[in-house]
């Protein structure tokens, strides 16, 4: 019987003009009333998901949040986070001298602002950061706290740049640390432990939920170990192939409220694993 669900946010919950579907929301109310433990995991900061806590009633005591893809875990009664694994300055460096030969730029955020040392971010940075509710500090690595800890570093760019740089990722980063794409523009970089999966496994054994227990939805590439984590993996219509083979189940995409889809099927099927 699945007692928990987890669901990312941009491509999964929200419609592609990141909207929160009615259907979403009566599904979910109805999973929370049959005493499902309903939790998103984004690769979004807190402060980017309060909006959604609130507006899907998530905010009592005993409900948490992944964010910035597992680099966080919010307790969403007291909207404070209980663990996290971080990364800091000389993260910043290695990875901004790593990659000094392609036209990228690189940011980092954790739960109160977004970094970056470009006096002129480029758009895909300012967008990320109205998207993430948080502001954009321009600061060079050096004028940072000896102690400052990030939870995600942001390679940003153009397509045909992302392309290039995901095809000839340098090694040190790929073996140091954990990257995904996440988004045309975008790859992020987290903490080598860090992923949704392995929050949601630390999520789970707080609220004493098995891994059969659990039912993940999600549609990209760094949702994969939150899937490898579930016994009831679903995949969305419009997810990518490499997270599809990973699915028990392909349910609609997310204009079509694809998330409703799923939870309604669960709960038609007693919260039993359907195929």
């Amino acid at each position: 019987m699945i007692k928990l669900i987890t669901i990312d946010v941009d491509g999964t919950l929200l419609t592609p003009l990141k909207r929160l579907t009615k259907s979403n929301i009566i599904a979910i109310e109805k999973a929370k009333k049959a005493g499902v433990h309903i939790a998103l995991a984004s690769g979004r900061p807190y402060s980017g998901m309060q909006p959604l806590v609130e507006r899907l009633k998530l905010n009592q005591e005993g409900n948490f949040t992944v964010c910035q893809n597992g680099s966080y875990i919010f307790d969403n009664f007291t909207h404070k986070p209980l663990s996290g694994t971080f990364q800091n300055p000389i993260d910043l460096k290695i990875i901004d001298e790593l990659l000094k030969n392609f036209d990228i730029q690189i940011s980092a955020m954790d739960h109160e602002s977004f970094y970056s040392r470009h006096v002129k971010p480029n758009i895909y940075t300012k967008i990320d950061a109205k998207i993430s509710r948080l502001p954009l500090q321009v600061i060079q690595y050096d004028d940072f706290p000896e102690n400052k800890t990030f939870g995600r570093i942001l390679i940003m760019g153009r397509k045909s740049e992302m392309d290039r740089l995901y095809k000839n990722m340098p090694r040190e980063l790929v073996e140091n640390y954990y990257a995904v794409r996440t988004a045309p523009f975008l790859i992020e970089v987290m903490n080598k432990s860090t992923n949704k999966g392995y929050a949601i496994s630390v999520m789970a054994k707080d609220l004493g939920v098995g891994q059969e227990e659990i039912m993940s939805i999600g549609n990209e590439r760094n949702d994969i170990p939150m899937l490898e984590q579930a016994g009831f993996a679903v995949a969305m219509a419009n997810a990518v192939p490499e997270l599809k083979i990973h699915a028990d189940f392909i349910t609609k995409n997310n204009l079509q409220s694809g998330v409703a889809y799923a939870i309604e099927r669960l709960l038609a099927n007693n919260l039993e694993i359907y195929k």
